[in-house]
């Protein structure tokens, strides 16, 4: 092989739009103030997103369901599970379209547990498209819906106007989930009557990851504009 092929099968140094960065997951979910937190702050064209998700039962607890759609796959590996449907060390790839749920076979028994990650890949110069929404109980007729644009910004993370750092998905996980609980009318499905049940928004955390998010990105424009002296 010639030097300037052996050049050619090289992989490039880092540019510096994403720094390397490593992560213990459970230290990390430890501390983890919503359900799909993403481990590293980096969701540009072309970087690999894994987010991590902790769930535990108990009296009372219960997760819901919803749907997820994304035009990405999403691989989910399950570090540790006990009462789950999903057994330790289990690797899968989920539909376009899939339910979220606690995969918990008793959401009532405190030791049943999961700690998963689920990692997608940004595409890069191509559309990204999500949906989350929430089914009728009865008839599985759709009752919320919001449909997004999740196109990644370019790779370099500090090129984006907003100076936001946040995972899409959740906001609009939180968006969708309060407009659904907004009232009993936004509940009660269209085609069959059925009043469902308020979506448990507090057990996932989404809200409190976006109000965060959006505190953090304040802050940081805060901390710019001393920086240049306005």
């Amino acid at each position: 092989m010639s030097r300037s092929e052996d050049q050619r099968h090289r992989i490039a140094p880092p540019d510096g739009s994403r720094e390397p960065l490593r992560t213990n997951l459970f230290d990390a979910m430890t501390g983890a103030n919503a359900q799909l937190l993403p481990l590293f702050p980096y969701f540009g064209e072309g970087a690999i997103v894994p987010a991590g998700a902790v769930m535990r039962g108990g009296a009372g607890v219960t997760y819901g369901q919803f749907f997820h759609t994304n035009s990405v796959d999403e691989v989910v590996i399950a570090f540790g599970t006990h009462g789950s449907m999903t057994d330790t060390g289990f690797v899968f790839v989920g539909a376009y379209t899939h339910g979220v749920n606690s995969f918990l076979k008793n959401e009532q028994d405190p030791e049943s547990f999961n700690v998963v990650t689920i990692t997608q890949r940004q595409r890069v110069g191509e559309e990204q498209n999500e949906a989350v929404i929430i089914r009728c109980e009865k008839c599985k007729e759709v009752v919320a819906q919001v449909s997004y644009d999740a196109t990644p910004p370019p790779a370099d993370h500090y090129a984006d106007p907003a100076g936001e750092r946040i995972f899409a998905t959740i906001i609009y996980s939180a968006e969708v989930a309060e407009q659904y609980n907004a009232s009993e009318e936004s509940r009660t499905c269209k085609k069959c009557g059925t009043v469902n049940p308020p979506f448990p928004l507090d057990r996932w955390g989404w809200s409190e990851y976006a109000l965060r998010g959006r505190t953090v990105a304040d802050a940081r424009r805060a901390l710019e504009q001393a920086a240049a002296g306005k």
